[in-house]
C-alpha cells in the first residue's frame, strides 16, 4: 500500500481509496455502455445526505435509468459538503448573527462512476458559480453534476476501460516534491497499487524545489513539480531531467471575510497591489470599486509561500505577465522576496493560516481551498471577464495555453487567451531523470495518460488535452 505523509483534512477520503476498498457487480467497462446508476455514499460532512437527495432527483429527471441495486451498470459514489460562508446584509451595520443578516452557502459536490471490477470510467468536481442563498445551492450543484455526466456519456466512444495489468518483482517507487498536484497523486498511486500489487508508491509533499533537490541527489525514482525544467533556478544543472505534464489545475485567491461574505472580485492590478503591500486594507478604493456591499475597514493579512514552491512560481508568472511593476520589483521564481505577509509550508499551511486568520488573503491549489471551506476570488481574464476556477474555466485555458512551438514541455497556461479562460491556470508535472530505465515507472507514466486521465477531474483537477497526451506518448515512444 501507498505510504508517505497525509493530508489529513477531512471530507476526500472516500475518493482516495483504493477500488479494493469496495466491492462491485456492474456490467459496464467503459461510459458509453452506462445506462442505469446506482447512487452509492456521499460521506457523513454537513449537507452531504441533502446533496446525495438533489443528486437523486436530478437523475430522475435525466436520460439514466436510477437503480435500487448496485448491480447497474455503474456506481456513482462521493462526496459533498455545504457550509455557511459568510452573511449578507443591506445594513452596514448588520453583524453575523443579526435576524435581517441572511447566510451566503458554499459548498462542493466531487462524484465518480465505476464501473466493473470497481474500475473508474469518469469523475467530476462541482464548485458554486456565485454566493448561493438558502437552498438553491445543493440544486444547482446537482443538476450540473449530472448534466456533465449524460453529456460525457453521449461523447464517449470508448469500447473499453482497459485496466493496466502489469506483472514484475515488487517494487517501492519513491517520489516527492509539489504539493499542488498531492491529492490526485495520493489516489493514483492508491489506484494503481490496486491493480498492480507489485508497486509500492513512497511519496513526500516537500514542495517543487525540495522535490528536485532530491531527484537529482538520487534519493528519489520521480519528483512532482509545478515548474518547467526551463525554468528551475539553474536550468544548465537540469539537463538530464525528463518532465511530462500530468494534469491541469488552477491556483487560487483564497480570503477570510466571513462576516463580508461576497464575491471577491479582483483585477491583475489590484491583485498584484495587495501582493506586493501597494493596497493595504479591504476598503481600499481600488477594491470597493470592484465590489459590491460594505468591505470592512480592516488590514489585509497577506498569507504566501516559505518553501520553494510550483504554486508560488504558477502565480508570480502570471503576475509577472499582467503586471510591470511586479515584473520589476518581484518578478516570477519558485521563491521570491515577498515585500509584505506572513510565510507558510505547503498549499496545506497556507490554507490553514488563512482558515485561522481573519481578513487574511493567500494562494494555493484549487482544490485546497474547499477542504478549508475557503471562498475564492473571481479574476478578471484577458478577454477582460471576471472568472472563477472552476473545472470548464480550467479546461478553458488548457485548450487556450501558449508556447506549443517549444521543443520541450515548457507550455504555459497563465493569463491563457479566451473569453472562459481562467487565468492563473497551470500544467504540474512528473520528472524523472535520464536515461528513463525504470519499467515500473514507465508503466505508470503510460496508465496516468490514459486511465488517470478519468480520475482527476473528480479532485477539481482539468485532463490533460487530447493534444497534449498524444503529443507525451509519443515521446514516451522515443525514448525506448
Amino acid at each position: 500500500m501507498m505510504t508517505g505523509r497525509k493530508l489529513g483534512v477531512i471530507g476526500f477520503a472516500v475518493l482516495v481509496c483504493g477500488v479494493s476498498c469496495l466491492a462491485f457487480g456492474q456490467n459496464a467497462t467503459s461510459l458509453n455502455a452506462v445506462h442505469s446508476v446506482y447512487l452509492g455514499s456521499f460521506g457523513n460532512q454537513p449537507g452531504a445526505q441533502d446533496l446525495r437527495r438533489a443528486l437523486m432527483d436530478a437523475l430522475k429527471r435525466s436520460p439514466l435509468h436510477v437503480s435500487v441495486s448496485a448491480q447497474a451498470d455503474a456506481v456513482l459514489e462521493g462526496v459533498g459538503e455545504i457550509w455557511i460562508r459568510g452573511h449578507h446584509s443591506l445594513s452596514p451595520r448588520a453583524r453575523t448573527n443579526d435576524v435581517y443578516a441572511e447566510p451566503i452557502y458554499g459548498g462542493y459536490l466531487s462524484v465518480r462512476a465505476r464501473g466493473k471490477n470497481g474500475e473508474i470510467l469518469w469523475s467530476y468536481f462541482v464548485n458554486p458559480k456565485r454566493a448561493a442563498f438558502g437552498g438553491d445551492l445543493k440544486h444547482d450543484l446537482a443538476v450540473r453534476l449530472v448534466d456533465n455526466l449524460t453529456e460525457a456519456i453521449s461523447r464517449s466512444t470508448d469500447t473499453s476501460a482497459t485496466l493496466a495489468s502489469f506483472s514484475g518483482k515488487p517494487v517501492t517507487l519513491r517520489g516527492g516534491g509539489a504539493t499542488f498536484p498531492y491529492p490526485i497523486y495520493e489516489q493514483w498511486f492508491s489506484s494503481f497499487h490496486a491493480v498492480n500489487p507489485f508497486v509500492q508508491f513512497a511519496y513526500e509533499p516537500v514542495g517543487s524545489l525540495a522535490g528536485i533537490a532530491q531527484l537529482c541527489a538520487g534519493r528519489s525514482d520521480f519528483a512532482g513539480s509545478d515548474i518547467p525544467v526551463s525554468a528551475l533556478p539553474d536550468p544548465t544543472a537540469h539537463t538530464s531531467l525528463l518532465e511530462f505534464p500530468s494534469v491541469v489545475g488552477a491556483v487560487v485567491i483564497i480570503y477570510n471575510l466571513s462576516e463580508w461574505g461576497g464575491d471577491l472580485r479582483l483585477t491583475p492590478e489590484v491583485l498584484a497591489g495587495i501582493l506586493d503591500g501597494h493596497i493595504r486594507k479591504w476598503n481600499d478604493p481600488a477594491i470597493r470599486a470592484l465590489n459590491h456591499g460594505s468591505l470592512p475597514d480592516k488590514p489585509i493579512q497577506v498569507v504566501h509561500r516559505s518553501d520553494g514552491s510550483g504554486t508560488t512560481f504558477a502565480l508570480t508568472e502570471y503576475l509577472s505577465k499582467v503586471s510591470e511593476n511586479w515584473r520589476a520589483v518581484i518578478g516570477r521564481g519558485a521563491t521570491v522576496n515577498w515585500l509584505v505577509g506572513e510565510g507558510a509550508n505547503g498549499n496545506e499551511g497556507v490554507s490553514k493560516l488563512v482558515e485561522q486568520t481573519p481578513y487574511s488573503l493567500g494562494y494555493t491549489e484549487f482544490i485546497y481551498a474547499f477542504r478549508h471551506r475557503l471562498a475564492s476570488a473571481a479574476i478578471r481574464n484577458a478577454a477582460g471577464n471576471f472568472i472563477d476556477a472552476d473545472l470548464p474555466s480550467i479546461a478553458a485555458a488548457a485548450a487556450n495555453g501558449t508556447g506549443w512551438d517549444t521543443s520541450d514541455f515548457a507550455v504555459s497556461l497563465s493569463n491563457a487567451p479566451g473569453r472562459q479562460s481562467y487565468p492563473i491556470s497551470t500544467y504540474t508535472r512528473l520528472v524523472f531523470s535520464k536515461p528513463f530505465e525504470n519499467k515500473a515507472l514507465r508503466q505508470f507514466l503510460q496508465w496516468v495518460l490514459v486511465e488517470g486521465q478519468r480520475q482527476c477531474m473528480g479532485l477539481g483537477y482539468a485532463p490533460l488535452p487530447r493534444s497534449m497526451i498524444e503529443r507525451e506518448q509519443r515521446a514516451l515512444q522515443d525514448l525506448k
